[in-house]
């Protein structure tokens, strides 16, 4: 993983630029700051949905766990190497970087956010070739990384789940953990809850690393990521995950089929 990418991650996850801002968004969002930090002047082709789409409900029921999805099309399936997602207008809205192997024929990645304010959700891809696609939906909703935590408050920390597909071509991967966003307070004391987050996923396959990714605080309270292949993934898959500011790390594998906690 690329350093300077996990120098922007870690700086906006701990010191968001505009956590102390008013309450109005940025006038042009995060993206203009984070696009030459990330891309230089690069050119980033924004049309064609056959080629690469964003799916994300205009106005989500549940802004601390909004879907959001990524497709490409058939002439960027096995051709994707890295896929970053940005949330505009979120504290910290380097939501994940995801690296890709070589070849790797995925054809959707789904995940679940935090959503602050009404916001352009963006996703940008890059080839194997250099070319850049990025394509963006616009959410509407609020206090997203500001809801206290939940579900994560039972069970053990950093218990991994998978659900499968029948033709093991889709599967998702639960993590127990409650991704403190550092924006929340406890309903009990009044203080602030300190940040505490996964960081770091990893899937592999056969002793080769499929999908590395390195994540933030708006990703949502037990996280989940979702991969769809054109082909029956490969199993066994071990996923490591770690956290931080703990270095925790937990780890799982699926053996294919459906399957449960681990």
């Amino acid at each position: 993983m690329r350093s300077a990418t996990r120098a922007v991650l870690l700086l906006l996850s701990v010191s968001p630029p505009w956590a102390i801002a008013a309450t109005d968004a940025p006038p042009t969002g995060a993206w203009q700051a984070l696009r030459p930090q990330l891309y230089g002047t690069r050119d980033i082709s924004e049309s064609g949905d056959q080629l690469m789409s964003v799916e994300a409900p205009s106005s989500t029921p549940d802004p601390s766990a909004t879907p959001v999805a990524v497709h490409f099309g058939r002439d960027l399936v096995g051709r994707v190497r890295e896929v970053r997602v940005i949330i505009d207008n979120n504290p910290s809205p380097l939501v994940a970087t995801m690296d890709l192997r070589a070849g790797l024929a995925v054809d959707e990645i789904d995940l679940r956010v935090r959503i602050d304010r009404f916001t352009s959700v963006r996703a940008i891809a890059e080839t194997d070739g250099g070319r850049l696609e990025m394509r963006s939906a616009w959410v509407n909703a609020s206090g997203g990384c500001s809801t206290p935590p939940s579900a994560a408050q039972g069970g053990a920390l950093g218990q991994i789940r998978f659900h499968a597909s029948a033709d093991d071509r889709a599967l998702q991967i639960s993590i127990r953990h409650p991704n403190n966003s550092g924006f929340q307070v406890d309903a009990r004391t009044g203080d602030m809850i300190p940040p505490h987050f996964i960081s770091h996923i990893r899937l592999a396959a056969a002793g080769q690393t499929l999908l590395e990714a390195e994540t933030g605080i708006s990703l949502s309270e037990n996280p989940s990521l979702r991969i769809v292949a054109r082909e029956p993934l490969p199993a066994p898959m071990t996923v490591e995950a770690v956290d931080v500011p703990t270095q925790s790390r937990f780890a799982a594998t699926w053996q294919g089929g459906p399957a449960g906690p681990h």
